[in-house]
C-alpha cells in the first residue's frame, strides 16, 4: 500500500518564525500562550469513495465548520474544492494498490486534517492466503514476472519465483490454475497451469514460455480471472505448502473518445483536464487526460457497462454518459457532448458558431469497431421529455427527464432551474423507471398487453442476471450541503419497487442562500438503453419551490434519509466486507446484516443516522421494520415493524437529526422463517408537529441505506441457535456470535452431518485491516464454514475430526507407520488410517464438485501427506525405513483442483460456497 506522510506545516512555520531566519539562536522559550493548537486529525471512513471518481462530502457530516474556506489536498488527491457546504475532490485512477490522501481544511485560523484511504477495487498484488493472520510465520513472497499493466496476460513468458526459500523442489507437488467465478459466483476452472510450466532447479522457479502463453491466451475468453498457485515441496524432512492468488485479465479492446460541443466541434479548451472511467461489473477505474483536440483514450478495457465522467468540481458528475463495450469489440469510440451553461468553456470556435434554426444539437454516441448499434425493429416512439421551466406567472415546478429507447445511445438532459429570492425550501424528487426491471408489473390489462407485445417482438425476456443492462444517472448541483449525484444499472431498481420504479425525495432548506439573491440549480439527468431491444428507461428530476414550510405549519413528519454507518463505535468496519475475493475464494461482496431470532445481542452494534423534517418536530418514537425482497416481487409489501422504541437506546438528537452511536436490532415480528434473499430495513418516526400527533409514512421514505447508498441487505441468522444445529457446534463461542450465516448456509448445514465452528461474526464485524474479528482473513459473508473431518468410523468425532490441531490424526498416522515398519499382524491402526483417508476423500470430492462450491481448504503437513499424496510423513518410522507409501493407497490423482492444502487447517476443513440461487 502506498502511504503518504502529511507534514503539519503550521507547527513547522511557527517554529521557524520564533527562530528568525534559522541562523540565530533562540535564548528565550516561546510564549506557550501564543503557540498554535495542534490541528484536529481524523479519518474519512467511506466505503463508497474509490479511484476515478468525483466525490462530494458534507462538511457537517465530516464534523468540519460550515464556514471552511480553504482546502489543501496532498497524497493521492491533487484536486479539491470547498463549495455549497461540501468538500469536493477527484480521485486518481486505480493503481492496483491502496492509496492514501489527506486534506488540510481551514476555517479562518482554525485548521483540521482528514485522512482518506482509497481502496483499490482491483488489487494486482500477489497475495499469500492466510486463514488466521499472524498465527504462522508469513509465507515467503512470490513474484510473477511477465504480466502487463493491470496484470494483463499479454502472451509474454510467465515466471513464478518464491523469494527467500532455500531451493525447494516444487516440480512434482505444485499446482496452478486460472479460474473464473460463474454467474452464481462459484468455482469454474479454465486452465491448469501445471500442464504447461517447466521447473528450473537452479532458482526453484516455474516458467511458461511465450509460445505456450499464446496457446493459453487462445483458450481464455476476455475477462477477469483469478490465478491461483499451490506451491508444495518435501525435502530433507521438511514440508512447505503455501497458496498464492492474484488477479489477471485478458483484454484487448481500446476505448478512444472525444469531447464535443453541442454544435459537434471538438472541445479544444480543456487540455489537461481528466476524464474518469468506471466499469459497473469489472470495477475498472481509470483516468485519461484530454489533449488539445479534446481527445482521450483508455487501453485494454474489459467488456462491461461503463460510465464516463468529465472531472469537474464546480459541476460534479454533471457531464457523464454511459455505454457498453461488448465481448467481440476491439476498438470502441465514444463522443461525449458538453452542454452549454455548465461553466465549461468549449472554445472560441464553438462559441462563435450558432446552431441553425430547426437543427438538432449533437448527441453523445458510441460505436464498436466502427459500427453503431443495430437499428430497431420498430420505430422508437418515446423521446426525452423537454423540461418545463418556471413561467413568469409563478409556476413553481420544473421537470427534467431523459428517456432512452434507441439501443446503446446515451440520452442526457441539462438541469437549469432558478430559485427566486426569498424562497424557503426546494423539493427534489428523483425517479428512475425501467420497464426492463419489471417482473410482476402492476398495470392495466391494456398496458400488460402492450408490454407482452413488446417482449414478443424483441424475442426475449430479460434474464435475471445480465451484464448488459440499462443504465441511469443524475446530478443535481447547487443545493446547500446536499449531495445528489448517483449512477447505476437497472439491477438496483429491481428490488426497489414492485412497479420497476426507484424514487428518492428530499426537501432542502435554502432560506439562507436566497435571502439576498436568486439560487441557480444545475446538473443533468441521463439514461442509456443498453443491450435490450425495446424496453425504455427513464431518469427524471422534478424540482419544486416551497416543498413545505420548514416550521410547524406543516403537520407532517418526513424521513429524508436514514443510513447505517461504518465503522462502529469500536472503530470496527461492519456490514460490508473490506477484503473482497475474486469469486473463487475470499469474501463475497455485499451488505450483510445479522437479524436476531432469539435474544437481541448488542455486542457488535451499528451506527444509525436519521434525518427528518420539519426540524422542530417532537420525535417520541423510532421504530425499524424489515421486509423481504425475494425475486424483486415484494418491494411493495409493507415492512413488519418492531414495537421496540429505539430512543430507549443511546442516542443524540439535534433539530432534524437523530444519531445512534450503535443500535442493537430488535426482534422483528412474524419472523418464523428465514429470508433466503435480500431484505430492506425501514425507519418509522412517531411524534408531533405543532401539537398534532403524526407518524412518518414508510412508503414515502425511511428506507435505510448503507453509507454508500446501497439499501439491500443479505440477512444473517445465528446457526448455533437453530434447532438441529446447536448440538453440532464445536469450539469456543465468541461474544456476539460467531456462526452468523445466510439462510441457505443454514439449509446446507441442516442437510449435512458435519460438526461446524466459525462462520461469520455479527454484522460481519471486521478489524481495521479488513479481517474478521474472529481472527480469520475471510469469514465475512456468512458463506464460509469451518468443519470437522470425517473420523473414518462413520462419524465426525472430535479426536479424528481434527481436535487439538489434528494431533490425534497425527498419532494415528505415526502408529500406522510403526505397524508397517515392524510388519505387525494384524494392523488395526493402518486399517483405521485407510478408512480415514477413504471417508475424507469421498466427502471432500462430493463437496468440491458441487456447483456452488468455491474453494475447500484442508490441512498441510501430515494431513496433506496422507490425504493427498497417500504417504507417511518424512519423519515417521516407515518413511525412515524407506516405506513412505501408505499401503493400499496411492496419490489422490483425481483430487478436485479446488481442494487445496494450507497451514492452519489441520483441525478442520474450510468450505467456501456461494448461496446464490441458480
Amino acid at each position: 500500500m502506498i502511504k503518504t506522510l502529511l507534514t503539519l506545516m503550521l507547527l513547522v512555520g511557527a517554529l521557524l518564525t520564533a527562530c528568525g531566519d534559522g541562523d540565530g539562536v533562540q535564548t528565550q522559550p516561546p510564549d506557550a500562550a501564543s503557540a498554535p493548537e495542534p490541528a484536529p486529525v481524523g479519518r474519512i471512513d467511506r466505503s463508497d469513495v474509490g479511484p476515478a471518481q468525483v466525490i462530494s462530502l458534507s462538511l457537517k457530516e465530516l464534523d468540519l465548520p460550515a464556514g471552511a474556506d480553504q482546502v489543501t489536498p496532498s497524497g493521492a488527491v491533487s484536486d479539491a474544492l470547498l463549495k455549497d457546504g461540501q468538500l469536493r475532490f477527484s480521485t486518481p485512477g486505480d493503481t492496483g494498490e491502496d492509496q492514501e490522501a489527506a486534506f488540510e481544511i481551514r476555517s479562518g485560523a482554525t485548521m483540521s486534517v482528514r485522512h482518506l484511504l482509497l481502496r483499490s477495487p482491483r488489487p494486482t498484488v500477489v497475495e499469500a492466503y492466510e486463514h488466521t493472520p499472524g498465527k504462522f510465520p508469513p509465507r515467503p513472497e512470490l513474484t510473477v514476472e511477465g504480466l502487463g499493466p493491470d496484470n494483463a496476460l499479454t502472451g509474454a513468458p510467465l515466471t513464478f519465483r518464491v523469494k527467500g526459500l532455500s531451493a525447494p523442489d516444487l516440480k512434482d507437488r505444485s499446482r496452478g490454475e486460472i479460474t473464473v467465478a460463474t454467474a452464481e459466483r462459484a468455482y469454474n476452472l479454465l486452465v491448469k497451469l501445471d500442464d504447461f510450466w517447466s521447473f528450473n532447479p537452479e532458482d526453484s522457479s516455474l516458467s511458461i514460455s511465450g509460445p505456450t502463453m499464446q496457446r493459453i491466451l487462445g483458450m481464455l475468453p476476455k475477462g477477469d480471472f483469478e490465478l491461483a498457485l499451490t506451491l508444495s515441496s518435501r525435502a530433507n524432512g521438511k514440508d512447505f505448502t503455501a497458496n498464492y492468488y492474484t488477479r489477471v485479465m485478458k483484454a484487448d479492446a481500446r476505448l478512444s473518445g472525444k469531447l464535443l460541443s453541442q454544435q459537434g466541434d471538438p472541445v479544444s479548451s480543456l487540455a489537461g483536464r481528466k476524464v474518469l472511467l468506471e466499469g459497473v461489473h469489472t470495477r475498472m477505474r481509470a483516468v485519461a487526460v484530454l489533449d488539445a483536440n479534446g481527445a482521450f483514450a483508455f487501453e485494454r478495457v474489459l467488456p462491461d457497462v461503463y460510465f464516463l465522467t468529465l472531472s469537474d468540481l464546480d459541476y460534479p458528475n454533471a457531464i457523464r454518459i454511459s455505454f457498453p463495450i461488448y465481448e467481440d469489440s476491439t476498438q470502441a469510440q465514444v463522443s461525449m457532448v458538453v452542454p452549454s451553461g455548465l461553466g465549461v468553456d468549449t472554445g472560441a470556435k464553438t462559441a462563435a458558431k450558432r446552431t441553425p434554426s430547426g437543427s438538432l444539437a449533437a448527441r453523445s454516441s458510441v460505436t464498436q469497431d466502427g459500427k453503431g448499434p443495430p437499428a430497431r425493429s420498430v420505430p422508437a416512439t418515446k423521446r426525452s421529455a423537454p423540461s418545463a421551466p418556471l413561467s413568469a406567472e409563478g409556476v413553481d415546478r420544473a421537470v427534467f427527464s431523459a428517456t432512452a429507447v434507441e439501443q446503446d445511445q446515451p440520452v442526457n438532459k441539462k438541469i437549469d432551474f432558478m430559485v427566486p429570492v426569498g424562497t424557503e425550501s426546494v423539493g427534489v424528487k428523483i425517479t428512475v423507471f425501467a420497464e426492463e426491471s419489471l417482473f410482476y408489473p402492476v398495470m392495466s390489462m391494456a398496458e400488460m398487453r402492450q408490454l407482452a407485445e413488446k417482449r414478443l417482438q424483441s424475442g426475449e425476456r430479460p434474464p435475471k442476471k445480465r451484464k448488459y443492462t440499462d443504465s441511469w444517472s443524475y446530478s443535481v448541483v447547487g443545493l446547500p450541503d446536499t449531495q445528489l449525484s448517483a449512477s447505476g444499472v437497472i439491477n438496483e431498481v429491481r428490488h426497489h419497487d414492485i412497479q420497476g420504479r426507484m424514487t428518492k425525495t428530499m426537501c432542502v432548506d435554502v432560506a439562507e442562500q436566497t435571502q439576498n439573491a436568486a439560487l441557480s440549480i444545475s446538473g443533468s439527468v441521463g439514461a442509456t438503453n443498453i443491450g435490450d431491444k425495446l424496453l425504455p428507461i427513464t431518469t427524471t428530476v422534478e424540482l419544486t419551490l416551497e416543498c413545505r414550510k420548514l416550521k410547524s405549519s406543516s403537520a407532517k413528519i418526513e424521513v429524508s434519509s436514514a443510513k447505517f454507518l461504518s465503522p462502529n463505535k469500536n472503530s470496527k468496519p461492519v456490514i460490508s466486507p473490506k477484503n473482497i475475493g475474486d469469486g473463487t475464494r475470499g469474501n463475497l461482496a455485499g451488505l450483510y446484516l445479522s437479524i436476531p431470532k432469539g435474544s437481541s445481542d448488542n455486542t457488535n452494534t451499528i451506527p444509525l443516522e436519521i434525518k427528518y423534517s420539519p426540524a422542530d418536530a417532537n420525535i417520541t418514537e423510532v421504530n425499524v421494520g424489515m421486509n423481504g425482497l425475494i425475486s424483486g416481487s415484494t418491494g411493495g409489501i409493507p415492512p413488519n415493524f418492531s414495537t421496540v422504541n429505539l430512543l430507549t437506546q443511546n442516542h443524540t438528537s439535534t433539530p432534524g437529526q437523530i444519531k445512534f452511536p450503535g443500535i442493537s436490532l430488535p426482534i422483528f415480528p412474524d419472523q418464523g422463517t428465514r429470508e433466503r434473499g435480500e431484505v430492506a430495513i425501514t425507519v418509522r418516526l412517531k411524534g408531533s408537529v405543532g401539537g398534532v400527533e403524526v407518524s412518518s409514512d414508510p412508503a414515502a421514505g425511511g428506507r435505510v441505506a448503507f453509507s454508500d447508498g446501497r439499501n439491500e441487505f443479505k440477512p444473517l441468522y445465528l446457526a448455533g441457535e437453530v434447532e438441529g444445529l446447536s448440538g453440532r457446534r464445536y469450539g469456543l463461542r465468541d461474544n456476539g456470535g460467531d456462526s452468523w450465516a445466510t439462510a441457505r448456509t443454514i439449509e446446507k448445514l441442516l442437510a449435512s452431518p458435519y460438526p461446524f465452528n466459525d462462520i461469520s461474526s455479527q454484522h460481519v464485524t471486521q478489524t481495521s485491516a479488513g479481517g474478521s474479528i474472529l481472527e480469520h482473513k475471510g469469514h465475512s459473508d456468512g458463506q464460509q464454514i469451518d468443519m470437522r473431518y470425517a473420523d473414518g468410523q462413520g462419524g465426525y468425532s472430535e479426536a479424528l475430526g481434527g481436535a487439538n490441531n489434528g494431533e490425534y490424526i497425527k498419532q494415528l498416522i505415526y502408529a500406522a507407520s510403526s505397524e508397517v515398519k515392524n510388519n505387525i499382524i494384524p494392523k488395526p491402526k493402518l486399517k483405521a488410517l485407510q478408512d480415514w483417508i477413504i471417508k475424507n476423500r469421498t466427502m471432500l470430492a462430493f463437496e468440491a464438485r458441487h456447483h456452488k462450491t468455491r474453494i475447500i481448504y484442508i490441512g498441510d503437513s501430515f494431513i496433506e501427506e496422507a490425504l493427498v499424496h497417500g504417504k507417511f510423513p518424512a519423519a515417521s518410522a516407515a518413511s525412515a525405513a524407506g516405506s513412505a507409501d501408505i499401503p493400499g493407497w496411492g496419490a489422490w490423482t483425481d483430487k478436485p483442483t479446488n481442494v487445496r492444502p494450507d497451514p492452519d487447517h489441520r483441525h478442520h476443513w474450510h468450505l467456501s460456497f456461494s448461496d446464490e440461487k441458480v
